[in-house]
């Protein structure tokens, strides 16, 4: 997997993404923030949207599973010949800022659901993001024309 880092873990990264979610926010406006996601999805995870286009979802179920696992989030990924479905039941960015005291932004689990929607542009997958709670989704991930008899 290209995406795996293997150092400490550092949690506070994700009192920064929050930190960057507010300014970006209030300096440049949602519809920017909207597309920073986007390109974080397929620029910065290039080869996970590249894998997608050409119909291979193991990258990112492999991203998901690794990064859920190393930061100790609570969470079942569910894998099928049509795709696959992961539940987060407690999310480890989420329970990090809670921790810390500190609120997430209205919009900071908004970043799955956009970066999601960027990955699946222009591949022959549908992924769905279903906010369940707060800091706990499902997500899912089918063929398109699987996703479509749903």
């Amino acid at each position: 997997m290209r995406y795996q880092d293997t150092g400490n873990v550092h949690m506070d990264f994700h009192l920064a993404t929050n930190t960057t979610i507010h300014y970006v926010l209030e300096v440049y406006g949602e519809t920017f923030l909207k597309e920073l996601w986007r390109r974080t999805a397929q620029q910065v995870y290039k080869d996970i949207y590249e894998h997608l286009k050409q119909g291979d979802m193991r990258p990112l179920l492999e991203h998901w599973e690794y990064y859920f696992t190393r930061e100790k989030g609570v969470f079942h990924l569910t894998k099928d010949s049509k795709g696959a479905v992961l539940v987060v039941d407690e999310c480890p960015a989420v329970r990090h800022l809670r921790e810390k005291g500190v609120t997430p932004e209205p919009c900071f689990c908004s970043q799955t659901r956009h970066m999601n929607e960027a990955w699946s542009e222009g591949t022959p997958f549908a992924i769905t993001t279903e906010t369940t709670g707060e800091g706990s989704c499902r997500q899912a991930i089918r063929r398109r024309e699987a996703a479509a008899k749903l």
